[in-house]
């Protein structure tokens, strides 16, 4: 093929073009036709319809998109109506605003579609609330803001009639493609100096954020294909990508197992050769991880690289020959044997991908069970629900009194138009701090650069037609970055919704000044509420936090013990666990991401790194275990139990706010340096680390119990 046309297919592929495409050909579709018959204003209602609804898209299977289509439309339709019959009484109004906004952000713990199909009812709400002074009849904002919603939703689902499996080979693509990522910053560990290690893990851990949630979301879009469907269909694509996602799993154990702390390795080893061995290979792994994601994404067949077989060998020679010089001991040669062999073992995952990803007809079916959690009944789930403490239900009460404030300022000021105060409350208005307060960053610059680039483009173009193609081509540059560059996107949204409340109504003159001043006041309020009411600071969750990995780790380490008990296998009963742990990993790290930008005292945001980093280490050494899992091979299973029970013991204390049990530290094994067996001395060097590290946590959930050190002071457990 050429250039040209291998980047048109690349485009066309990528996630975010794809959408922006989408709801470009629906504006399209709705803006010219009304363009021609001069009914611009009726025009602009269907798009900011159309707008809604692509906002509140979420990824399921056809059957599922039309019923939540369907609902979805009900929804809208009730609301705006509500919304013309209420409006004009502002007493009446504001209270069933407050109420309503509290049960559509109280419904998302029903799930990503039930929070989707809230959060766009409540957008749709705002644009009739903002173009309602505009409307000449009752019924015109319902009957139009829905149908453009229904427009964008047909389409879309037609599209998704066309590629049902379209957004699953782009998730799936992600996660290679995180994978790469992840591969090739390991690779920097054989050739970064000692105090750069520290640095390097922080990276893998953000890293590692984005493969797991790219794992999750493939499950998830995985789940929602496979179940139903009959046995004919499951022999074919969605077999393929389901033993695809099983591959990228496996080969992520195998990504962040650590067989030796590589500050040691550099220093033990002192042998250039082997390590630059060791990067290059990596390297080439994680080259070939990004191949294979982009032949799933562009639905091409992968070819893996014969150099790499080339590399294994050679760096299994210079390893032997380096071994003849200098007589390595068994305790740092056994480790390399096995960090060269899971290569190796990457090496043939993705050996198995290149055969998986050609066209012919598979073998046989793939049949394994994904995971479904089981939902928990209705009331049960309310009551818990509406705990001062659920997440979703502090979000939902401070949501709906800071939309309290922004109505009292609209109504106490006869701000007609002002209700674009309430839409940068929604956009800006986070379940935390960290995210709130960048928003409010990226939502006030984005802004005002698109106040700024309107007023020329504006006065340069006034003509309807001109300012058609720059709100047409707003929108698409908005859905190719907001995913990406959230400051740009609100810029050139910004611009779409100027534009289009301007052609909606009868204002002749585009009104800059209040827009940039509603923006201001509605992050402000935002602001205010994130911190004065229920701020929700990292520092209260990091106890549940630490519970939850140690508990998750303790399931995970019990589940590689069976694999050598009983055999290795990949169901659900080792998947499951697995998966587990690096999610609990995975929101400590986001712990440590967003304590970060809170108002806490040094203590706390030293004891968050710490746990983080020792808890992704620890995780590190229990995937090494996990990767090298064989049937009868040697384990010591008095220090795994002592290991499970003492990380249980942990969690079921944190959780109930008891003190922890001064138990003495857990001792380590002693490693027989003249053994043969390289098994032997890797798995008691893992499970002495593993040790270490289960000694140091619990220390640290020991002085959760105790008061913080004054600032300044040092805290536990960093030197």
């Amino acid at each position: 093929m050429s250039p040209a046309i291998i980047w048109l297919r690349r485009v066309f592929t990528d996630s975010h073009f794809f959408f922006a495409l989408k709801v470009l050909l629906t504006m399209t579709s709705l803006v010219l036709p009304g363009w021609w018959l001069d009914q611009t204003s009726a025009a602009m209602t269907l798009a900011l319809g159309a707008m809604a609804g692509a906002l509140s898209e979420v990824d399921q299977a056809p059957k599922g998109r039309l019923r939540h289509l369907l609902l979805s439309l009900l929804c809208f339709f009730s609301a705006i109506t509500l919304v013309n019959l209420f409006i004009d009484s502002p007493l009446l109004f504001g209270p069933l605003l407050v109420l309503s906004t509290l049960v559509l952000i109280l419904i998302g713990a029903w799930g990503p579609a039930a929070g989707s199909l809230g959060f766009g009812t409540l957008l749709i709400s705002l644009y009739a609330m903002q173009g309602h002074a505009d409307s000449p009849s009752f019924w015109y904002q319902p009957l139009l803001l829905t149908l453009g919603a229904a427009w964008y939703g047909l389409l879309s689902w037609l599209v998704l009639l066309v590629w049902p499996y379209k957004q699953v080979h782009e998730q799936l693509a992600q996660c290679y493609f995180a994978l790469s990522r992840y591969l090739l910053e390991k690779s920097r560990f054989f050739d970064s100096p000692t105090e750069q290690h520290q640095h390097r893990r922080h990276q893998l851990a953000q890293i590692n954020i984005q493969l797991v949630s790219a794992l999750e979301n493939t499950k998830q879009m995985l789940s929602l294909r496979i179940q139903g469907q009959g046995k004919q269909e499951q022999e074919q694509e969605p077999s393929r990508l389901l033993a695809l996602y099983l591959l990228v799993q496996e080969m992520h154990e195998r990504a962040t197992s650590s067989h030796h702390p590589y500050q040691q390795l550099n220093q033990d080893l002192k042998q250039v050769d082997v390590l630059v061995g060791y990067q290059t290979l990596l390297e080439e792994l994680g080259e070939a991880c990004y191949r294979l994601g982009y032949a799933i994404l562009t639905h091409n067949a992968y070819q893996h690289s014969k150099r790499i077989t080339w590399e294994l060998s050679a760096l299994q020679d210079q390893l032997d020959y380096s071994h003849l010089k200098r007589h390595y001991p068994r305790s740092l040669l056994s480790p390399m044997k096995f960090l060269s062999r899971n290569m190796a073992d990457l090496h043939q995952s993705l050996l198995r991908a290149e055969a998986l990803t050609r066209r012919e007809p598979l073998p046989e079916a793939v049949s394994i069970e994904l995971a479904r959690p089981q939902p928990m009944p209705f009331w049960p789930k309310l009551r818990a629900l509406l705990h001062p403490n659920a997440l979703l239900f502090r979000h939902g009460v401070r949501l709906s009194l800071c939309f309290t404030l922004g109505y009292a300022l609209i109504t106490g000021l006869e701000l007609e138009r002002g209700y674009w105060i309430l839409l940068t409350i929604l956009f800006v208005c986070k379940p935390s701090f960290s995210a709130t307060r960048k928003r409010l960053m990226q939502r006030t610059l984005g802004t005002f650069g698109g106040i700024v680039a309107a007023i020329p483009l504006l006065y340069v173009f006034p003509s309807v037609g001109a300012q058609l193609v720059i709100l047409l081509l707003c929108i698409f540059i908005f859905f190719t970055q907001v995913k990406v560059y959230y400051s740009w996107a609100v810029g050139f949204v910004t611009l779409f919704v100027m534009l289009a409340f301007n052609l909606q109504g009868a204002v002749t003159e585009p009104v800059f000044l209040p827009r940039l001043l509603d923006t201001l006041v509605g992050c402000a309020l935002a602001f205010v509420a994130v911190w004065f009411i229920w701020p929700d600071w990292q520092r209260r969750h990091l106890p549940r936090l630490m519970a939850d990995a140690m508990e998750a780790n303790a399931h995970y380490l019990a589940a590689i013990a069976r694999q050598f008990e009983h055999g290795r296998d990949d169901e659900l009963g080792y998947r499951l666990p697995r998966k587990q742990a690096h999610l609990a990993d995975n929101q400590l790290a986001l712990a440590w991401q967003n304590i970060r930008v809170e108002p806490v005292p040094r203590f706390w945001l030293n004891l968050c790194f710490d746990i983080a980093y020792r808890n992704h280490a620890l995780l590190s050494y229990l995937s090494t275990l996990g990767a090298h899992r064989m049937h009868s091979a040697p384990l010591q299973d008095d220090q795994i139990q002592q290991l499970v029970d003492r990380l249980l013991a942990s969690a079921r204390a944190l959780r109930s706010e008891e003190a922890l049990p001064d138990y003495p530290p857990l001792p380590t094994s002693t490693i027989d340096a003249d053994s043969d067996d390289e098994w032997l001395i890797l798995s008691r060097q893992l499970l002495n680390h593993v040790t270490l590290l289960v000694n140091a946590l619990y220390q640290q959930a020991q002085g959760f119990r105790q008061p913080a050190p004054a600032e300044g002071a040092p805290s536990p457990g960093l030197g």
